[in-house]
C-alpha cells in the first residue's frame, strides 16, 4: 500500500464479541438462560447454563420471580420456568410502539390473516390445534411440521396484533388506558 491508500480498517469482530461476552454480569447471563425455560427448571440447571454458581443464581432467580419474568412452580427443590404472559406483554408493547397507530395495526392484522387463512386452506382444518400429521405422508412431513408451525406463531401474533390494535385504540380515544405502557 502507499501512503496515499489508508490501511484497511480491522475487521476482527471476534475480540469485540468477545469482550462484550465476558463483560456480561452474572444477573445477564442468568436473565438470558430463564428466557429460554420453557419447562420447570432447578436453580442448578439454570446456574450451569448461566455459568455460575447456584449460589450466585438463586438471588436472581427470585428477583426475576419478584419482578414477573418468572414463575416458581415449586419449592422444594425449587422449580423455574418463563411466565409466558410477561413475555407475551412486553410483545404486544414493542408491536404497539412499531406499528404506532390502529391504521398501521389493521393492515399488519389483515397480512398475517391472509396467511392464516393460506395455512388453513393447506391443511384444510381451522386450526393448527385441529391438524392430524400422523395421516401425513412421509415425504411431505417436514413441509407439514414447518407450516404448522408458522400457523402456530401466525396464531399468536394476530392475537398479539388484535391486543396492541386495542391499546392503540384506547390510546387515541384518551381513555384511561392510554396511561398503562
Amino acid at each position: 500500500m502507499t501512503e496515499d491508500t489508508p490501511s484497511p480498517p480491522d475487521m476482527n469482530l471476534a475480540g469485540e464479541w468477545d469482550k462484550a461476552v465476558e463483560s456480561r454480569t452474572v444477573k445477564d447471563r442468568v436473565y438470558e438462560a430463564v428466557t429460554t425455560l420453557t419447562s420447570p427448571t432447578t436453580v442448578a440447571d439454570v446456574a450451569e447454563r448461566a455459568d455460575c454458581t447456584k449460589e450466585g443464581a438463586r438471588p436472581h432467580l427470585e428477583w426475576f420471580v419478584d419482578v414477573g419474568v418468572l414463575e416458581k412452580v415449586a419449592d422444594n427443590p425449587a422449580l423455574f420456568v418463563r411466565n409466558e404472559a410477561y413475555f407475551e406483554f412486553r410483545r404486544i408493547t414493542e408491536l404497539t410502539r412499531e406499528l404506532n397507530t390502529p391504521e398501521a395495526a389493521e393492515e399488519a392484522i389483515d397480512e398475517y390473516r391472509a396467511r392464516e387463512q393460506e395455512l388453513s386452506s393447506y391443511f384444510e382444518e381451522s386450526s393448527p390445534e385441529a391438524v392430524v400429521l400422523s395421516e401425513t405422508t412421509y415425504d411431505d412431513l417436514d413441509e407439514a411440521y414447518d407450516r404448522l408451525s408458522e400457523w402456530r406463531t401466525v396464531t399468536r401474533r394476530l392475537r398479539e396484533l388484535r391486543e396492541a390494535k386495542f391499546r392503540l385504540e384506547s390510546n387515541v380515544s384518551g381513555s384511561p388506558a392510554s396511561s398503562f405502557p
